[in-house]
C-alpha cells in the first residue's frame, strides 16, 4: 500500500510540473520585455552558450 501512495505522490508532482511548464510556455511575454535586435551591450553573449540569445535567434529566423 505505501507503494501505491508513494507512486500516486510522484504522478501527481509530475502532473503539476508539466501543467505549469504548458502553462508557462504559453505566456505572451510583457512589453518592454522582448529580446532585442542588438546583443552587442550584452556582457554573456560573447558565450557561445547564452540562453537567450540562441532562443532570440532561433524565433527570429
Amino acid at each position: 500500500m505505501p507503494y501505491l501512495i508513494g507512486g500516486g505522490f510522484l504522478v501527481l508532482i509530475i502532473g503539476i510540473y508539466v501543467l505549469f511548464y504548458l502553462m508557462n510556455s504559453n505566456t505572451k511575454v510583457p512589453e518592454g520585455c522582448e529580446f532585442p535586435e542588438d546583443f552587442s551591450g550584452c556582457g554573456s553573449c560573447k558565450s557561445s552558450a547564452c540562453g537567450s540569445r540562441v532562443d532570440s535567434k532561433k524565433s527570429v529566423k
